[in-house]
């Protein structure tokens, strides 16, 4: 699953009042070549969707904003196929390994990172990324090369191309996508960050 992520270099994550909501983003990034979506407990019922979900083929399907293990555990039995939380938990980590499922923590300083590799993660979620910037990643790899970094919060059209320059092996993104306006405004935004992101990876 984590070269899959990598591969695919972008995981949309949704944010939305209601499965309907949720439903439409996802076909506007599918549409628009972006696969990987990760379904934030923020959205009602989230674990009632991904279980709907969980055989579409189209899907790389993984859960946001977790916290605890209860939370975890859920999601993956409804079909999550990775977990992402906006830190590190030590109880979604082990739920994560007991059940073969990849998880991606939130990290923010090196100590976080240091100590979310020790427990046997390979990437983590540079979050919140804006805080930082896309510089830090190279400052990151200089003394710890090996970490792969996805970050989230902060990444856009604008500046995404900056983020692979400096190391990144995916970014996360939410609002800067999903504010583009109407779900076919969406789609072509979808479209510009997956060509955005073959092309910086070609040089």
């Amino acid at each position: 699953m984590l070269n899959t992520i990598k591969q695919e270099g972008i995981v949309a994550v949704i944010r939305a009042k209601d499965h309907e909501e949720a439903k439409g983003y996802i076909r506007a990034c599918v549409n628009g070549g972006i696969k990987a979506v990760e379904l934030t407990y923020s959205i009602p019922n989230v674990v009632e969707l991904i279980n709907e979900l969980r055989n579409d083929e189209n899907l790389i399907l993984g859960v946001g904003s977790v916290l605890n293990r209860k939370m975890a555990q859920d999601a993956i039995n409804a079909g999550a196929k990775y977990v992402v939380s906006p830190g590190y938990s030590e109880e979604v980590n082990e739920v994560c390994k007991e059940l073969n499922t990849l998880y991606l923590p939130g990290c923010m300083t090196v100590t976080e990172i240091m100590n979310a590799l020790d427990k046997g993660n390979k990437m983590v979620k540079l979050f919140p990324g804006d805080v930082f910037g896309a510089k830090y990643i190279k400052a990151v790899k200089a003394p710890i090369p090996h970490v792969e970094i996805m970050p989230t919060g902060g990444v856009s059209i604008d500046n995404v191309d900056e983020w692979f320059k400096m190391g990144v092996s995916c970014v996360g993104v939410g609002s800067s996508l999903f504010n583009a306006g109407s779900l076919e405004d969406i789609e072509k935004l979808a479209k510009e960050f997956v060509e955005k992101i073959k092309n910086v990876r070609k040089k």
